[in-house]
């Protein structure tokens, strides 16, 4: 090779060498530290000893560890960059998932809040028992035109549906009852305007030309309620609607828990009534006062809260010029019957002699029809027309159930609870307590209940209320003071607790606990003289009756408590007589405990022995049939507890409350009958009353109130049925205990027979 090749080879080899070189320092910086290139051999002279190749070799050596270095920084770097953005991915995930957790639980809490009194089972069967009418459609008739006009007290309307009264539209859109009139009159239908209107009646009349009627409550100022009147007779307005189902408002636990405030209404500025006006409702209004307000106006008078045929009857009777049938949109007395399930009952009994009108549960067109079909003149749409109200994009709206997602969306929570909100609770357990669902109220209005008396008496001794304590075992496994507490409780609420024979408290600890009449209940167990012994202590202490159990020969088979091993502790009302502490090998303790020591040949003769060892009055507790019932008759019972001892016995056997009245109707009055099991609201003790009972029995929130609270909490669960149960009587026109009767309800038989 000549020298002048040789020479141009290295050139090149110089140059790329450089730029090589010059991309890796600014690549790595001085972290690489590495050697400038030699220069190509000839102008500089090699070391001795050292080679170009050598040099080479190290620079190569050299830039591979630098590369080696830059791709696992670059690696960390990397693996450093999405772990961030996993981390910033999983907390957006986790927000939303949380978020989500809150949207679903918050329209749960919502779902529970749909309107409607306590469980809230009218309002749901408002709606639910159009679903259950079915058409029977006509074929070959002409339908080119269609005629949908109808009128209202001769005033006529494009189509039978009219605006019910709904309270404070401007919580729903700033306009309030103005915007609502103006569509009503756009429609050319009536809209009937609320006493208890955001706007003033004045406003409302002079916001556009229309017929429109005023809803009205009578409060106990009755000359506020006549101010009223007169004002909207002067405004224009057509006729009075009086609104009869409110002796006192329906708990509605929405506005309970939201602590619901209403703003000032308008209506009453400078009549010094809005700070009373939850108090103010007059319970003492009856019939004879649609004749104090016809002498107050010339206006036609419509009674609006009607559900029963008798009242249908007394309001013609009266003299109205219109009926409403309505259970106050569901948010008064719960269980009371699906307007629309009442209709053909009232239109029957009133002959056309006056509008029947229907409120409550419309949705759609075809329950228009269903409703006329059945006689009415017309409907009244409520809170569809609230929801359109508060809605803001009805652009997407296809049908009227869709306007409550979107008001519910609109609307701040308390005033969407306000509207869509009713009272109290939901269903508990399964049979026991789902079958007092079934029982429909009939109430009765316009009753004198300004004063609500429910003490009653049983086996001669006066309680409050016919609310009693069940016998539950060992309370203190619930608080410390265990049957003590609720004894106390008992006392101070004026009823009559029956103290378990598995009590942890001795007899005498709850006798002297306080002053107040109490019963005992017992078991036969294989060693009669122990049952003696415990019933002569009783007697000595004071107890004023003997409950005998008679449904546990053998123990139902309780399976959370064979899982969990159950073991109940000594009992001290049998200490030196034998223990109750059975630890056992496999299974309940209290299983074991039973079988060694019930007596399974208990019959009905040895309610002849209990008579021998006690002049105390008897009770038998656990009588589920007609049969048992006449049996425990002939055996010379005082009393019959109906009772499947909380459903802990024989799986299957029937709810307390489907067979009461069989064994009510067997027994003659001839001695008390009481309902022990799933009673959970005063609802449920006015039903068991109106199929019989004397008193019912509560046994599950007792222990719950107990153990949340001790004393104070079981005097709250029993202060809380009292009170429910009082407010049940005045709305359905039960001044006492005694006005209670089998016409107030209406159970699964009455469906059936009308069936036939």
């Amino acid at each position: 090779m000549d020298t002048k090749y040789k020479q141009e080879k290295l050139t090149r080899g110089r140059s790329s060498s450089w730029v090589f070189f010059d991309k890796l320092d600014r690549l790595i910086g001085s972290t690489a530290k590495i050697s400038s290139p030699p220069p190509p051999r000839g102008l500089l002279k090699i070391p001795m000893g050292k080679s170009w190749n050598l040099y080479h070799r190290q620079a190569y050596e050299q830039i591979e560890n630098a590369k080696l270095r830059q791709v696992a920084e670059m690696e960390k770097e990397r693996l450093r960059f999405f772990k961030e953005v996993e981390m910033q991915r999983m907390q957006f995930f986790v927000k939303i998932q949380f978020e989500l957790s809150q949207l679903k639980q918050q329209r749960e809490e919502n779902g529970k809040q749909y309107g409607g009194a306590e469980d809230q089972h009218t309002l749901k069967e408002n709606v639910e028992a159009f679903t259950r009418i079915m058409f029977r459609p006509r074929v070959l008739v002409d339908v080119s035109k269609i005629d949908m006009s109808t009128r209202i007290l001769g005033y006529p309307i494009s189509a039978p549906i009219m605006i019910a009264p709904t309270a404070m539209h401007m919580l729903a859109h700033p306009q309030g009852e103005t915007a609502t009139a103006k569509a009503a009159a756009a429609c050319n239908t009536i809209m009937i305007v609320s006493y208890m209107a955001s706007c003033t009646i004045e406003e409302v009349a002079s916001s556009c030309n229309a017929v429109r009627f005023l809803q009205i409550y009578v409060y106990k100022r009755r000359d506020v309620t006549a101010q009223m009147v007169k004002r909207a007779e002067k405004a224009g307005f057509k006729a009075i609607v009086l609104t009869v189902d409110v002796p006192k408002f329906g708990r509605r636990e929405a506005d309970i828990k939201n602590k619901m405030v209403s703003p000032q209404l308008r209506n009453f500025e400078g009549s010094g009534v809005e700070a009373l006006a939850s108090s103010t409702f007059d319970a003492s209004l009856t019939w004879k006062d649609i004749e104090w307000l016809r002498s107050i106006t010339k206006l036609p008078i419509m009674v609006k809260g009607i559900l029963t045929r008798e009242d249908a009857l007394r309001a013609i009777e009266a003299g109205v010029d219109g009926i409403v049938v309505s259970n106050h949109g569901a948010r008064q007395l719960d269980y009371s019957p699906a307007t629309i399930t009442v209709l053909e009952e009232i239109v029957h009994v009133v002959g056309g002699r006056v509008p029947v009108l229907l409120d409550g549960g419309v949705r759609r067109g075809t329950d228009v029809f269903k409703a006329l079909a059945l006689g009415a003149q017309a409907v009244l749409i409520g809170r569809p027309v609230v929801y359109g109200l508060a809605a803001k994009d009805m652009d997407q709206i296809v049908n009227v159930n869709e306007f409550q997602e979107l008001a519910k969306r609109a609307l701040p929570k308390m005033y969407y609870d306000f509207y869509s909100g009713g009272a109290e609770d939901q269903h508990t357990l399964k049979e026991n307590v789902e079958a007092f669902t079934r029982i429909m109220f009939r109430p009765r209005v316009l009753v004198d209940v300004s004063k609500i008396d429910m003490s009653t008496r049983i086996l001669g001794y006066p309680i409050s209320a016919p609310i009693m304590i069940a016998p539950t075992a060992m309370h203190m496994l619930a608080h410390p003071q265990g049957e003590t507490a609720t004894a106390k409780a008992a006392a101070t609420c004026n009823t009559i607790m029956i103290v378990s024979y598995m009590a942890s408290c001795t007899i005498e600890e709850v006798a002297s606990s306080c002053n107040a009449v109490r019963f005992l209940q017992i078991y036969v167990y294989k060693r009669r003289d122990v049952t003696a012994q415990i019933v002569k202590r009783a007697e000595k202490a004071g107890f004023k009756a003997i409950v005998l159990t008679v449904d546990v020969p053998k123990l139902g088979r309780r399976e959370a408590d064979i899982k969990n091993k159950m073991v109940s502790p000594q009992l001290r009302n049998f200490e030196g007589l034998f223990s109750t502490e059975v630890i056992p090998s496999e299974g309940s303790g209290v299983e074991a405990f039973a079988s060694s020591t019930f007596d399974a040949s208990l019959n009905w003769k040895d309610i002849e022995w209990l008579r021998s060892i006690t002049k105390l009055p008897i009770l038998v507790k656990g009588i589920l049939t007609g049969e048992d019932a006449l049996k425990a008759i002939e055996a010379g019972v005082d009393g019959i507890v109906v009772s499947n001892h909380g459903a802990r016995q024989l799986d299957y056997s029937p709810a307390t409350i489907t067979v009461l009245e069989e064994i009510v109707h067997v027994v003659g009055g001839r001695v008390p009958v009481l309902l022990d099991g799933g009673v959970r609201r005063g609802t449920d003790v006015f039903k068991a009353l109106a199929l019989g009972a004397k008193a019912v029995l509560i046994g599950r929130p007792v222990v719950y109130g107990l153990a949340a609270k001790g004393e104070d909490g079981v005097r709250k669960v029993i202060e809380m049925l009292k009170n429910e149960l009082e407010l049940t009587m005045a709305l359905s026109g039960c001044p006492t205990i005694d006005n209670i009767t089998r016409n107030h309800v209406r159970t699964e038989s009455y469906r059936l027979k009308s069936m036939l």
